[in-house]
């Protein structure tokens, strides 16, 4: 009966550790949302530039300047 209760207070310790550990995940998550819906719509907006005119056909070098400049 021993080990049982050692392996229950175990399990108790590392589901509380898997706790605290989603919780710090979620925040970090968080602080990258605005950055990756501006990286979106950049995105999104150069390829509607390309249907208005196909000079506009992006690059992935044109997106890292654009997406740069809109981090900064």
């Amino acid at each position: 009966m021993e080990k049982t209760k050692k392996t229950a207070t175990d399990i108790a310790e590392q589901q509380r550790i898997a706790a605290i550990t989603e919780k710090n995940i979620n925040e970090s998550r968080e602080v990258y949302r605005p950055v990756a819906a501006e990286g979106a719509m950049l995105y999104f907006l150069i390829i509607k530039l390309y249907i208005v005119d196909p000079m506009y056909m992006y690059s992935l070098e044109s997106f890292n300047i654009f997406f740069f400049k809109a981090i900064s």
